[in-house]
């Protein structure tokens, strides 16, 4: 109760000290749980392909530049232990002719180039309106593309100066797949001059055989190629783990922002009550006492900002999503990302208060009831 009172004798210090608190909170909160989103989102797209391995080349540190080459391919699908090869391509494009008719939507379409009754389409079969793409002057559209444009089955898109007939609208549990499309690989090598190249190239392996050796003799024969477990694409490439960093680093900032605010507040709280201070160490309260209940006022602070802000971050993470381009973010949060979000908040409120918290307890009575 002592804590209590004496935070709301100053009730606007105080509620400037949880706000910076809870700013810094929702930055962890919103920040990571878009970050987390996306990388949730691409370990989906890539189990969803039912392959076990997939090929990248590992010079290339974005997988849009990735190039896997027609003779490579294939030494991969000539492996014993390889049942089937998927290869896959990426671009972006816009419909000529067609504006968005859904507020915030974006104005291109992520292309997917995959070839033709490949196995890695079988997964669109349960869940397209229409069919999927057979040959190459066909198209397939995801369900919020779709929507954004005002595309049916049955439609003529004009992608790459050429016309494509719309032979299915797909769902997919991967946002990013329901606002792009889907032609023929060789739409897309033609697109970006990228020959018979593919950018990755999805592996089946036979069942019972041994996927490691997939991965021995493709990596000793071409040296520039890395094939890694489909689950573990999302870690491969590196810029994944610098928007982590980044996040992280933003938000960080944030929270010891709040945290000098707690400082700054519990100074000013401190060399005001200092004559009280003087008299709680005369009528017999030791300095562990007077230490304790500073901490207290601050970490108090610290938590009300904390829960505060794990509110705030939720609610400004989905709106940051409605912000971006429609349904190409997602978010996810996770029992650990809002207790690591206490516990920053809980920390630095505690270091904030701490200087404050040993001045006060080593303040001497006498001189402190002299205090004016």
């Amino acid at each position: 109760m002592l804590v209590l009172k004496n935070l709301l004798r100053r009730k606007v210090r105080t509620l400037l000290s949880i706000l910076g608190i809870s700013i810094g909170v929702a930055a962890i909160i919103a920040f990571n749980a878009i970050g987390q989103g996306f990388k949730r989102s691409l370990d989906r797209y890539m189990k969803d392909t039912g392959a076990e391995l997939v090929v990248v080349n590992r010079m290339m540190q974005d997988p849009a530049f990735s190039r896997v080459k027609k003779e490579e391919q294939d030494f991969v699908r000539a492996l014993p232990e390889v049942e089937h090869l998927s290869l896959g391509t990426f671009t972006f494009a816009s419909p000529r002719g067609l504006k968005v008719k859904s507020k915030g939507a974006m104005p291109a379409l992520l292309i997917f180039g995959r070839t033709p009754g490949d196995r890695i389409l079988d997964k669109f079969k349960k869940t397209v309106k229409g069919r999927v793409i057979e040959r190459e002057g066909e198209i397939m559209v995801g369900s919020i593309a779709a929507e954004n444009f005002g595309i049916r089955v049955d439609d003529t898109l004009e992608l790459f100066d050429q016309p494509f007939k719309v032979v299915g609208i797909h769902e997919s549990s991967v946002p990013f797949e329901k606002v792009g499309a889907i032609v023929s690989n060789s739409v897309v090598q033609k697109q970006v001059n990228m020959g018979e190249s593919c950018a990755m190239a999805w592996v089946y392996v036979k069942p019972g055989a041994d996927w490691s050796k997939v991965k021995e003799a493709v990596e000793t024969r071409f040296t520039q190629l890395h094939a890694m477990r489909t689950e573990e694409f999302t870690n491969f490439y590196n810029q994944l783990e610098y928007i982590d960093w980044f996040v992280w680093v933003i938000s960080l900032v944030s929270v010891a922002v709040g945290a000098l605010g707690v400082l700054n507040t519990m100074l000013m709280s401190v060399s005001e009550r200092t004559r009280e201070i003087g008299t709680l160490r005369a009528v017999g309260w030791r300095q562990a006492m007077v230490l304790h209940l500073i901490l207290s006022e601050g970490v108090t602070i610290s938590v009300v900002g904390g829960l505060a802000g794990l509110g705030a971050g939720t609610a400004g993470a989905e709106a940051l999503i409605r912000l971006a381009p429609s349904g190409f973010l997602t978010t996810h949060y996770t029992p650990q990302l809002y207790a690591i979000a206490m516990l920053v908040a809980v920390g630095l409120g505690f270091v904030g208060a701490l200087y404050p918290a040993v001045r006060a307890s080593r303040l001497s009575p006498i001189e402190a009831l002299k205090y004016e």
